[in-house]
């Protein structure tokens, strides 16, 4: 069985990966635009002892200084599900104004 830990670095992980395109896709590390968590919510569906994991993410807000994500761990039905709030800083420059 996976622990809760577990889940919760899976998901954090991917959520990440996709937070930190968000705010900094040139994707080097720059402090002034790490996005600061300020809600984390994580639900164990279920569990599995065999077969591998899929992890995906997705941004379902992007506001003017926040984002929200949810990411999801199946195994071919839901496991885990998170939600996270992010204060992200805005991209500057032509990064802030896709499609101009």
């Amino acid at each position: 069985m996976i622990t809760a830990e577990e889940f919760v670095t899976l998901l954090n992980t991917e959520w990440s990966r996709g937070t930190m395109i968000a705010t900094n896709p040139s994707a080097e590390l720059d402090p002034e635009r790490f996005p600061l968590t300020l809600q984390l919510s994580v639900n164990l569906i279920g569990n599995t002892d065999r077969g591998s994991l899929t992890a995906e993410a997705e941004i379902v807000h992007r506001g003017r200084i926040t984002l929200v994500i949810e990411a999801r761990v199946d195994r071919q039905r839901l496991i885990a599900k998170l939600v996270a709030t992010q204060l992200a800083p805005l991209m500057t420059g032509a990064a802030a104004r896709p499609g101009r």
